[in-house]
């Protein structure tokens, strides 16, 4: 892929982008690479006026030999997506497995777009030509949003103490007992100011299933349109139903699920 590539590529990246999720930018190509990827590789289809029409990021993770499809888009082209898959896995080669879906190739603290995982409903296409090319699930998580307007109500007491984050930017929340001990916390990812993503809640086991989740959860929404973000996020893995039963309560929505396919020789 040349330079003068990137501006068509992120329009078809950003053309399957999940409400709520933040907008990819140049960093995904600037970026540096996770610790123990090789043989990074960009690829792209095009028209024959030689217009970009798909793209797909390929890459060998050097633990076990496995192929990674990190990314793919072609604004759900069923056939532009078979050609990009086939041209992938001539890539990366027939003897090895090959996993789909697995996100950018930069660390996920650098990159708060790198949710992987492909949309089963954002994304049908892009699903049938995995499944067509002898791919099939692997694991899968739920993603959730919740737009900020109208503006969520305003929290009741107790407030969460507030520590701003640099490193990804964001905030930490946290609940405390009158001690002073922990209770309770939660980390919003910042990057995009406009969208942010609830990346982590957690409540000490003692003290599970009286409200307090909610109660923190609520005081993340407020927090978030009060910095003048549009929308939040969040997501759960593929069996954590207690968290997805908090949000969900918590006024978010089911959006999709995000599945990481996989193939064997």
């Amino acid at each position: 892929m040349e330079p003068d590539d990137h501006s068509p590529v992120l329009a078809l990246i950003r053309a399957d982008r999940l409400p709520g999720q933040p907008v990819a930018d140049m960093h995904l190509f600037t970026g540096r690479a996770r610790d123990g990827l090789a043989e990074v590789t960009t690829l792209v289809a095009s028209d024959a006026g030689d217009r970009i029409t798909g793209v797909v990021q390929c890459a060998v993770r050097a633990s076990d030999e496995a192929g990674l499809i990190g990314w793919i888009h072609a604004r759900e082209d069923f056939d532009t997506l078979a050609v990009l898959i086939a041209a992938a896995r001539a890539h990366l080669g027939p003897v090895r497995v090959v996993y789909a879906g697995t996100g950018p190739t930069q660390p996920p603290d650098t990159l708060t777009c790198a949710l992987p995982g492909i949309g089963e409903r954002r994304r049908p296409a892009a699903t049938r030509a995995l499944r067509a090319a002898g791919f099939t699930p692997a694991t899968s998580r739920h993603y959730f949003h919740h737009p900020l307007t109208p503006a969520p109500a305003r929290p009741l007491f107790p407030l969460a103490q507030m520590r701003p984050l640099t490193d990804p930017p964001g905030v930490q929340l946290t609940l405390t007992e009158t001690d002073g001990s922990p209770l309770a916390t939660a980390i919003c990812h910042t990057h995009d100011h406009d969208h942010w993503q609830l990346w982590h809640l957690t409540v000490r086991d003692d003290r599970r299933y009286r409200g307090i989740g909610s109660h923190l959860l609520a005081q993340c929404l407020y927090l978030a349109h009060q910095h003048g973000a549009k929308s939040l996020a969040a997501h759960t893995d593929e069996n954590a139903t207690a968290a997805a039963r908090l949000l969900l309560a918590g006024g978010l929505t089911h959006t999709d699920t995000l599945t990481i396919h996989h193939r064997r020789p």
